[in-house]
């Protein structure tokens, strides 16, 4: 039973706290009806992600046994069984899909629907296709952030999406820059290695960096429009310092685990108390 909670990655889960972001944002996620049915959407996150997690494992196992940190993932090391493996994805994935249904969350089964479809597609034939893996993995995290809102009957900001999808394929290329840089272009590791250079990727994560913090920039002119434009503005500040010092873990090829850059760098951990600090004031004021 350990050995299959390792192997579904928690230190990744918290990736799901996107879930909460729409109604938090709004000023919702004081609602009873709010935080149950964003729960219900992290919970759904969380189980399925989980199963997409040993499937990726169970696929992946001859590249993860060359790779020198993934080797020791459970599968790929042999301490648990693909045979075992697959009946947990199964077992994890018939109980993703059945909570909204049987709290009747239509909104959220679409899209945990899209997530499906979309790994499943990624697993098959998409994680090999340079560009277009990123795409779907940045895409996974763009339907985080609408589960919580589609799920609780929030109308979503564009721009909040677009920040999404920025600061996600930031954090995606950033990875497989350091992985490019750390494993080189051939492949062994990863096969949508070999479609890329590392100018591109540089390209890539920067662009995508200076995108995303325009566009926060844009949606908190758009969030500030009720009078506290000075504060949403002000949320802009840590937002940015989180940014650059990630890129600084990028830059150094420090940062093919975003997970582990996030829970061990304690700057981030700070910037980010403060942005929710500067934020929840924001919203609750």
């Amino acid at each position: 039973m350990i050995q299959i909670l390792r192997a579904t990655r928690p230190k990744q889960w918290i990736k799901n706290l996107l879930v909460f972001a729409v109604p938090l944002a709004s000023g919702d996620l004081g609602t009873s009806n709010a935080v149950f049915k964003s729960l219900c959407a992290f919970i759904t996150f969380t189980v399925l992600s989980a199963a997409t997690y040993l499937i990726n494992d169970i696929r992946d196992v001859a590249q993860d046994q060359l790779h020198p940190k993934k080797k020791n993932r459970p599968i790929a090391s042999g301490q648990l069984s693909i045979r075992r493996a697959m009946l947990a994805s199964i077992a994890l994935g018939v109980a993703g899909i059945s909570l909204p249904v049987f709290f009747g969350l239509w909104n959220l089964f679409v899209v945990l629907s899209a997530y499906v479809i979309m790994q499943a597609a990624y697993q098959l034939v998409l994680k090999n296709i340079a560009l277009i893996d990123l795409v779907v993995v940045s895409s996974g995290f763009v339907l985080r952030a609408m589960a919580g809102g589609l799920a609780a009957g929030i109308l979503i900001s564009p721009w909040f999406i677009t920040v999404t999808a920025a600061s996600a394929m930031f954090i995606v290329s950033g990875k497989r820059f350091c992985e490019f840089r750390n494993h080189g272009e051939h492949g062994e590791t990863r096969n949508s290695l070999r479609g890329y250079t590392e100018s591109y990727l540089r390209m890539l994560w920067t662009s995508s960096m200076g995108l995303a913090l325009v566009f926060y920039v844009l949606w908190s002119v758009e969030i500030g429009g009720d009078g506290k434009n000075w504060l949403a503005l002000l949320t802009a500040l840590p937002f940015s310092l989180v940014m650059l010092r990630y890129a600084q873990h990028v830059d150094s090829g420090e940062a093919e685990s975003p997970e582990d850059v996030v829970l061990g760098d304690a700057a981030i951990q700070v910037l980010v108390l403060i942005w929710a600090l500067l934020f929840a004031v924001r919203v609750f004021s």
